[in-house]
């Protein structure tokens, strides 16, 4: 069940006529998250977890920096 507050913040937001297909966009991105971290338990199950100091050495690659590069890992 949906909480009033919610529901009258997506309305304000998308309009009444708006409001399905703004939940259904976000329960397509839950479900796409939640498959992704099932993806990640599975490869953890199978290869362990990533190595922090890996997983920030290629997000500065990725980003072109190594400022802060750790942070969100």
């Amino acid at each position: 069940m949906a909480y009033a507050g919610t529901l009258q913040a997506i309305r304000e937001r998308v309009g009444k006529r708006g409001a399905s297909a703004y939940l259904e966009k976000a329960a397509q991105r839950r479900i796409e998250r939640d498959n992704l971290d099932e993806l990640i338990a599975d490869f953890d199950k199978v290869h362990g977890p990533a190595d922090p100091e890996a997983v920030a050495a290629k997000r500065a690659r990725l980003t072109g920096g190594a400022q802060n590069a750790g942070a969100a890992a």
